[in-house]
């Protein structure tokens, strides 16, 4: 049988009983070496402890950080009870969000939206609550051979929403 001894002593036990890494231990450790701008995007264990956590900074993550953030995560882990390979990066500008912050982060920046029923739209995120987000959308309207700018605001509740990301501006 394929096996290991365990460091109790207590016998052999199958490869797939081998120690796992727990999501939720990575994530109290991870927050532990973050500063008050930064914050946890994501958290990935595999089943051959693969780990990928994705942080992020409202003022914009470093590769010196993440390398920082990486290096103190594993000080605290132990390569003698568990294998395991560590990864430490942004979420990447392209991906959508997944925590309150980021959305907090993208205020007065534009995001594209894509609706759960697969509408998508771009508009200026202007307020983040836990249910909703508020928008601000502009459109240029005919009035009397004029154009004229027409700005509105409007809030969508976020259980409406099945993406929202930044967008890219080379401007």
């Amino acid at each position: 049988m394929c096996g290991f001894r365990t460091d109790r002593g207590d016998g052999f036990l199958p490869f797939y009983f081998l120690t796992l890494i727990r999501k939720e231990d990575i994530e109290v450790l991870s927050k532990r070496f973050l500063s008050e701008t930064q914050f946890v995007v994501d958290i990935a264990v595999s089943v051959s402890n693969d780990i990928s956590i994705y942080v992020d900074d409202m003022n914009g993550i470093t590769i010196d950080e993440c390398r920082r953030i990486s290096q103190a995560i594993e000080e605290c882990l132990d390569r003698e009870k568990e294998d395991y390979s560590l990864e430490v990066s942004s979420p990447g500008l392209t991906n959508p969000f997944r925590v309150k912050e980021q959305y907090l982060k993208n205020i007065g920046k534009q995001v594209e939206i894509v609706y759960v029923d697969g509408e998508k739209i771009v508009a200026t995120l202007k307020a983040v609550s836990d249910n909703t987000i508020t928008i601000e959308t502009a459109t240029v309207k005919k009035e009397a051979n004029k154009k004229v700018v027409v700005t509105e605001q409007f809030d969508i509740e976020r259980i409406n929403i099945k993406t929202v990301k930044s967008v890219i501006d080379f401007k």
